[in-house]
């Protein structure tokens, strides 16, 4: 029985359609060519040809192009002025609260924007714990550590905790530790995929609370 949930943030709690998405996107990518000293076009292709083989951009930058500096990296990528591509959902929270489920937030972006997007939809206070890339040292999801433990650390395990979250990679890799997971997918374009391979199907976090009647 599904007596806790493990949830995401970004494309997760708000939709990916929001706009930033596609900021953090466009930043990253401008990081990755400076950082390299390619044009951005070439860094695109670099970083989809090794994106495969790790959980994160960051993981990547650290582990084949000696990135030391990952502060530099969070700064550019998540800028204080992000929050300016979010829209603001006065349902959230009484949403979430209406779920009648202990949560916790397990992201792999760093704290200061975890933060900084809770507060912005004022639900900072609903979780039992927000466990950022930091937290695991980098390796996040969907490194089975970064799952187990944060459930650990709060008190819940893979068996009574339902994972939900917008990347296939990171649903994937909660299966692989022994959990049920929720793909969050607005576009639709994975719905065939993911119930292929046995995980629940949403299209916005608004759906979750029908879903959970099936576990």
């Amino acid at each position: 029985m599904i007596e806790h949930l493990l949830l995401d943030l970004d494309n997760t709690l708000y939709p990916a359609s929001s706009g930033m998405d596609e900021g953090i996107t466009n930043r990253m990518m401008k990081f990755v060519a400076d950082f390299l000293r390619v044009p951005i076009d070439e860094g695109q292709s670099m970083r989809a040809a090794a994106l495969p083989g790790y959980g994160t951009t960051l993981e990547w930058l650290k582990s084949e192009h000696n990135l030391k500096d990952e502060q530099s990296y969070f700064n550019a990528v998540h800028p204080p002025s992000e929050l300016t591509e979010l829209q603001k959902d006065e349902n959230l929270r009484p949403y979430l609260l209406s779920l009648k489920k202990p949560m916790t937030l397990l992201t792999n972006a760093p704290m200061a924007h975890a933060q900084r997007v809770l507060d912005f939809f004022g639900i900072s206070d609903l979780f039992l714990g927000v466990f950022d890339i930091t937290y695991h040292n980098g390796a996040g999801k969907p490194h089975p550590d970064s799952y187990l433990t944060t459930l650990a650390a709060v008190g819940h395990t893979v068996t009574d905790s339902l994972f939900v979250d917008d990347h296939m990679k990171y649903v994937r890799g909660y299966k692989e530790v022994g959990g049920k997971a929720v793909l969050v997918d607005e576009t639709g374009k994975y719905e065939t995929l993911a119930m292929s391979e046995g995980f629940g199907y949403i299209r916005n976090i608004y759906q979750l609370a029908e879903m959970l009647t099936e576990y």
